[in-house]
């Protein structure tokens, strides 16, 4: 491990704890926020969205800010590092978390994103409720990265859909 390179061991627990499977629900009716649960409903976590300028996640030991960077993409920062990058892509966002790079698909008639290492099928799955409160997730647990991407690709959905129902 690097100098620059931080031990990523929260995120490997709290994907470990996950089991592969992540439910985010609304806080409230008109709530930005929403609460992470595992598969037994036990919250675990939080993710208070600020869009545009971006979302906070905390979960245990991890917290990760999420922000837009210029016109041209999006970053998500933990323990003071840049764990991931993002092309501002609406719907087919180009992904790299430290160094391995995915390929993602959003839909937001169908409320659904998915991921997976570029080049392979996709690991990550989300797909959201018809009014935009709850969404499930499954992700590989067996891929370190996946996590942070599962939970960016959820704020994208979340902030796109959010917008959409605004403008309309």
């Amino acid at each position: 491990m690097g100098p620059m390179q931080r031990d990523p061991e929260p995120w490997r627990e709290l994907s470990e704890a996950l089991e592969g499977h992540l439910e985010a629900r609304a806080r409230g009716l008109l709530a930005s926020g929403f609460v992470l649960l595992d598969r037994g409903g036990t919250e675990v976590g939080r993710l208070d969205i600020q869009d545009p300028a971006g979302a906070d996640l905390t979960a245990g030991e991890v917290e990760a800010r999420i922000e837009r960077v210029g016109q041209s993409g999006y970053a998500m920062h933990s323990s003071g590092e840049e764990i991931l990058a993002s092309t501002a892509d609406p719907t087919s966002p180009g992904i790299t978390s430290r160094g391995h790079p995915y390929k993602g698909g959003l839909s937001l008639l169908r409320n659904r994103a998915e991921a997976g290492p570029k080049g392979h099928a996709a690991t990550i799955h989300i797909r959201g409720g018809l009014t935009n409160r709850t969404y499930q997730a499954s992700f590989d647990t067996d891929d370190e990265y996946s996590l942070p991407v599962t939970l960016f690709l959820l704020y994208r959905l979340i902030s796109q859909r959010s917008r959409a129902y605004r403008a309309s």
